[in-house]
Formats: structure tokens, sequence, C-alpha cells
């Protein structure tokens, strides 16, 4: 996986973008316009969606570059409400309007299927005529993007976090469990385990001072876990408070939950048993 940052010194601007062959995806803000325009890749016809508080947009732009079709949104007075962009391309910018459109319908449809959002879509997309071989490519396409928006980018997209999505389970049903020493740690969802698992380390003083040690200055991170602030993604949180200045990075996928409960028992010398519900 090659992962790709780019920043503007000059006006602290700056650009997040990733690339898979044949994919790239890129995470922007709205200020970042002008710095778009100087890429390779402004000039690429994209999938994109518009992000700003609880609302999102959907749209594919093909015959003219993304930085293009960006400028005409962030023009009007009614788009006031995006905050942030996201968008995806072929590496090497080839993608026809057949394409755009079979894309822009099946990111169209996931929203509306999977996320709780407010889609400011009036239409479900374009219907144009795509043969086997092309939607398959396209379908290979977009399931990269998606890889890489869980497993490297670490972007939740559709808003589905676990524990805010209506609970079918009882009370008592707890599907996901980590026993370790005289501890059980029991949740209804990966992330909420993750979550819980720190919570009791943290309140254990056989284990909180060396927690305490890997808490940064600043906004915690996929990577550097623990904070002195909330971080934040298109204006949500992906962080909870443990306690008082101390903040969890918590916006995982199920796959790197198991990684982190991990790395933390490593760190800590815990040895646990696991309980996890498959999907």
């Amino acid at each position: 996986m090659k992962q790709i940052f780019i920043f503007s010194d000059s006006k602290k601007d700056s650009i997040s973008y990733f690339e898979r062959e044949p994919a790239i995806l890129v995470s922007m803000g709205r200020s970042d316009l002008s710095f778009l325009k100087k890429q390779e890749f402004a000039g690429f016809p994209a999938i994109y969606v518009l992000i700003g508080g609880d609302q999102r947009y959907v749209g594919q732009v093909a015959g003219q570059g993304i930085a293009k079709r960006l400028d005409q949104h962030f023009q009007k007075k009614s788009n006031d409400w995006v905050e942030s962009v996201l968008f995806f391309a072929r590496a090497d910018g080839k993608m026809s309007k057949a394409d755009t459109d079979y894309l822009e319908r099946r990111l169209i449809h996931d929203f509306k299927e999977k996320s709780e959002y407010k889609l400011m879509n009036s239409t479900v997309g374009n219907n144009s005529y795509i043969d086997k071989l092309q939607k398959a490519k396209s379908d290979q396409l977009y399931n990269i993007v998606f890889e890489i928006i869980d497993e490297v980018a670490n972007i939740d997209l559709f808003g589905v976090i676990e524990d805010e999505v209506k609970a079918t389970l009882s009370e008592n049903d707890q599907p996901f469990k980590i026993t370790f020493e005289n501890e059980v740690v029991t949740a209804k969802s990966a992330r909420r385990l993750f979550i819980n698992f720190v919570e009791t380390l943290m309140a254990d003083a056989k284990y909180s001072k060396t927690l305490k040690k890997m808490v940064i200055q600043g906004n915690p991170t996929y990577s550097l876990l623990l904070g002195t602030k909330v971080g934040t993604y298109s204006g949500k949180p992906n962080s909870v408070q443990l306690k008082n200045g101390i903040w969890l990075y918590a916006t995982f996928s199920k796959k790197d939950v198991l990684r982190k409960i991990e790395f933390i028992a490593q760190q800590l010398g815990i040895k646990y048993d696991l309980k996890w519900k498959e999907d």
C-alpha cells in the first residue's frame, strides 16, 4: 500500500492523498481548493462527497476536472454548509461518463442504505449504459477505494458508529468480551469493547501509569491512540474522553480493533482471552 501526504508550506493547507493501483483517494478541506488546483490530479474525472455537519452530497465529474467542479460548488451560497471533500478517481486519470455515472449511483445507494447522514442529492444519479467488463473494472476500483478508506485512511465515511446503530441485541447479549487477570470486559460492538477495555485499564493503578506515558500533546490519531485534546473528522469527534484531559482515538474498523487491542495488551504485558462475534 502506497500512502502519500501532500502539504502546502506557505498557507498551512493540507491535502491527504492515498494511492493503491488503480485507485487514488483524496481528502481535503474546503480551504484547500487553491492548492488542489496545482496538483496533477486536479484535472481528473472523479466521484466526490461534499461533507459538512450531518449533511452529505455525492457527485461525479467527467469531461472536466474535479478542481473545476468543486470550484463551481463552492461559489454557490447554497453550499456554504460544505466543510470538506472526499473524492476518488483512477490513478491514470481515465474514467468515462459511464464509469462516473455508475460509481456515483453506487455510492448514493450505499449512503442511503448504510448512513444516517442527511443526503442532499435530489436524484439517485444518472443511468448510463455500462457493459459488463467496464462495470467489473468500476466495481474493482470502488472496492479498492473502500479498502483504502477502511484500512489506511481510516475514514468513517458513512458515519455508522457501531455503538450508535439501533441495537437489535438484548441488554444481556454482549457478543464481544475480553477476559484478563480478574477482569471481564464486555460490549455490544467491537469498537465499544476497545473503549471499555482501555477505560478499565486506565482506572487500574497497575496500568494507568504506563498508559499515561503514551498520551501525546494534542489530538490522538490512528497510530498515537491517546491525546490531550478531542480529535475530530469533518466536524464529528473521532475520539472519546477517558478522563479529564485524556482522549482515546476510537474510529476503527472491526479488523483494526483487533490490532489495537493486541497493541495495548503487548505494551502492558497483558495476556487475555477474547470472545469475538464475526459478521
